[in-house]
């Protein structure tokens, strides 16, 4: 009698990459990103679609998708070359100057982000540097909250080329998504929440993202240190509560960036002069002007009735520090994209 051959399982993916929480939601944006980190670690490369567009409401890892990839790349002994580059912040050399690009056409990896955000007239430059990335074989990743049928303002020529790469979609985060990423985010936190508080907070997603549960999950990081035991839903209720109905955008804005960088709203307000203070009180000055329409006296006014020269001298300061600083301008593109 013959035996039946069994076939095998396909092994169950992996709860993470890194830093990334896989789930079904982002489970083809994980598996095409992992084959193109694959085929970096190789001497003979073999041909992958180029470039890889990955796609995506806000909050849904893309950013983080792409720096593990970039961090995976970097560990490799190969000695490879990576960059990643806001798409609003694309250079554009003037035409008789075409070695500006030569760098972002020669790394092993380039990664543009947020293409929504692409200037028009940048367009030709993006579309000369993929173009250059192909012929060299080189590997480029972009990423956009929609997929390069959505981007109406960008022109054709830009556009096509991006759709005849692979395009792939981090689907909006479902309630049980959410749910896997603020456990292991409060774990991380030290913010203990029972089942009933962490499922209500999941529940309370809008937009298909996490950003939001974050902040509150922050919030409650702050607020819950001398609460003794797990915080229940009720805790977590009363917690986040907005205990000023009136609270203004500023108000927010410096409570926030207060909370990123772990100092109190009084001193961020206050004549600290603290290296750990003055940052995160120049940062959301800094975010406060692009945000809103208030003027640079009213701003000072805001933050304990300092002079104009001020406000403006601090946000000088983090414009120039934007230049350099890629921690910094990560932080502040996601705060601007919490509170804009």
């Amino acid at each position: 009698m013959a035996q039946m051959k069994r076939t095998p399982r396909p092994a169950p993916p992996r709860a993470a990459w890194g830093e990334f929480v896989a789930l079904p939601e982002n489970a083809s944006a994980l598996r095409a990103t992992r084959r193109l980190a694959k085929a970096l670690g190789m001497i003979r490369r073999p041909v992958l679609p180029n470039p890889l567009v990955l796609h995506g409401p806000s909050g849904t890892g893309k950013t983080l998708l792409v720096q593990t990839l970039v961090t995976k790349l970097s560990a490799l002994p190969s000695g490879s070359t990576a960059q990643i580059l806001p798409a609003a912040e694309l250079p554009r050399p003037k035409p008789d100057s075409p070695a500006e690009l030569g760098d972002l056409c020669a790394c092993d990896l380039l990664a543009v982000e947020d293409l929504q955000h692409l200037p028009v007239k940048a367009a030709a430059v993006l579309c000369r540097i993929l173009d250059d990335r192909a012929v060299r074989r080189r590997l480029t990743v972009l990423t956009a909250n929609v997929g390069p049928a959505g981007l109406t303002k960008l022109p054709r020529r830009l556009t096509s080329r991006l759709a005849a790469g692979l395009v792939v979609q981090l689907e909006p985060l479902t309630a049980v998504g959410r749910r896997k990423l603020l456990a292991r985010a409060a774990k991380i936190r030290g913010v203990r929440l029972t089942d009933d508080a962490l499922d209500w907070l999941a529940g309370r997603g809008t937009g298909g993202g996490i950003r939001p549960q974050l902040g509150k999950l922050e919030k409650l990081r702050q607020l819950g240190r001398e609460f003794v035991g797990s915080l229940d839903v009720d805790a977590v209720k009363e917690l986040l509560k907005e205990k000023d109905p009136g609270l203004t955008h500023t108000d927010r804005i410096v409570r926030r960036v207060a909370a990123v960088y772990d100092v109190s709203v009084k001193d961020l307000l206050g004549k600290c002069r603290q290296r750990a203070v003055m940052l995160p009180r120049q940062v959301a000055m800094y975010i406060v002007r692009d945000v809103t329409k208030l003027s640079l006296p009213q701003i000072g006014k805001a933050f304990g009735g300092r002079d104009h020269t001020t406000v403006m001298h601090s946000c000088r300061k983090i414009e120039a520090a934007l230049k350099t600083d890629t921690k910094l301008k990560r932080t502040i593109r996601e705060l601007k994209a919490e509170l804009g």
